[in-house]
């Protein structure tokens, strides 16, 4: 328990000092004005809206494919999913849309390596898809570890019966792998970086990360806000998913690596689409999944 303890404690803490680290190695060194730039920030921010709440719907609804399976009742909400009936294999099922997401992300990662030198607004948001997809579902297996009441800690414990020396396991895994994820990520996003942006300079790296990730990030997860309430208990789902990951993405922004450079679209002009999209897809949440649907 006291080695989780100190993990935790380093997967959040970690990117802090390593910022800390980056400021004072790097103090003596400026970016140039227009290194990052708002219409960057707006899209970014737009798409990481869009991908965190089809992620989620997809994790609900899977969810509730899982339990339709087993010939139960069940009903989807724009926020959580209930159900009625009984089956041995429900508490299994709880740990069907996690799986599910984990799935989405790996396939969306798959696709974006597909997609190296596309133009297309869309390719960030493909890799959003992937974070999300992979940073809203292995977290949950570490979650479990601390509380085996919730969705996946059902699947593991309450159904699979794992051992507490294997559940450590995977929580250990589940913590390393949230930073090795968000530190990849990092690199991905830079490779958005227009042309006359000097990626040698390790203060550009991170004042583009800033306007692509972190605050893209911030401004995202607000705009999630009013897709996850009421209750008003469901809104600190997307920070929690920003602070176990955002921090390593900007914090890793200064690594020494090579940059395959694939100028994007999202850094000339702001995009309307995706802002259409997230507002049919709100009004989808709000006027047909917060009464409910049943399958």
């Amino acid at each position: 328990m006291i080695l989780i303890q100190i993990l935790l404690t380093i997967l959040l803490l970690g990117p802090i000092l390593w910022g800390c680290r980056n400021f004072v190695k790097y103090r003596g060194t400026s970016a140039p004005k227009g290194t990052g730039k708002y219409t960057t920030f707006i899209n970014s921010a737009i798409l990481y809206a869009l991908a965190f709440n089809l992620i989620f719907f997809l994790q609900e609804l899977f969810l509730v494919l899982g339990k339709k399976a087993l010939g139960l009742k069940a009903f989807l909400y724009h926020n959580n999913h209930i159900w009625e009936g009984e089956h041995p294999m429900t508490l299994l099922m709880q740990g069907s849309g996690a799986l599910a997401i984990f799935l989405i992300g790996l396939i969306c990662l798959v696709i974006f390596r597909f997609i190296p030198f596309s133009k297309s607004i869309w390719k960030l948001f493909v890799l959003w898809l992937a974070f999300h997809g992979l940073i809203q579902s292995i977290p949950q297996v570490m979650v479990a570890y601390f509380d085996p009441g919730t969705d996946v800690g059902e699947a593991i414990v309450g159904y699979l019966n794992l051992s507490q020396p294997l559940l450590m396991i995977l929580a250990i895994m589940s913590m390393t792998a949230i930073a090795m994820i968000s530190i990849w990520i990092s690199g991905q996003l830079l490779e958005f970086a227009s042309y006359d942006v000097d990626l040698n300079n390790p203060k550009v790296k991170l004042k583009y990360i800033r306007f692509i990730a972190v605050g893209a990030a911030i401004l995202g997860s607000i705009l999630v806000v009013p897709f996850r309430i009421p209750p008003i208990s469901q809104a600190i789902t997307p920070f929690i998913v920003l602070v176990f990951s955002i921090p390593w993405i900007w914090s890793a922004a200064t690594m020494s690596k090579p940059i395959i450079r694939a100028s994007n679209g999202i850094n000339e002009k702001i995009y309307w689409s995706p802002i259409v999209l997230l507002v049919l897809l709100l009004i989808f949440f709000r006027l047909v999944l917060a009464p409910g649907l049943e399958f």
